[in-house]
């Protein structure tokens, strides 16, 4: 077996490139309507069963007014959440060890 054999095409979800590149324009297309970065406080996911959209992303803002956003899927909510949300202080780890 010489060295160029048994090197296969990489694993890939999609079953072609212009999948994916069609998954990527959607996800573009979704994110165009967000209204920036970092412009809520916080944000939480309600489920809400047996609806089309069965996720709704619950967003507030600096001054105490809140909206929400309707998903397909937990994880569309989520980033959403991520995209439109300060990252979380870094929790310190002094106290994080056994009593010895």
């Amino acid at each position: 077996m010489g060295k160029t054999e048994g090197k296969g095409r990489k694993f890939s979800i999609f079953r072609s490139a212009d999948e994916e590149a069609k998954l990527r324009e959607l996800a573009v297309a979704r994110s165009k309507g967000e209204g920036g970065h970092m412009s809520c406080t916080s944000g939480r996911i309600v489920s809400i069963p047996n609806t089309p959209t069965p996720f709704k992303a619950v967003m507030i803002r600096d001054d105490g007014s809140f909206f929400e956003k309707l998903f397909a899927t937990m994880g569309e909510a989520e980033a959403y959440i991520r995209r439109n949300t300060p990252i979380p202080p870094v929790r310190g780890t002094t106290y994080d060890h056994s009593s010895g």
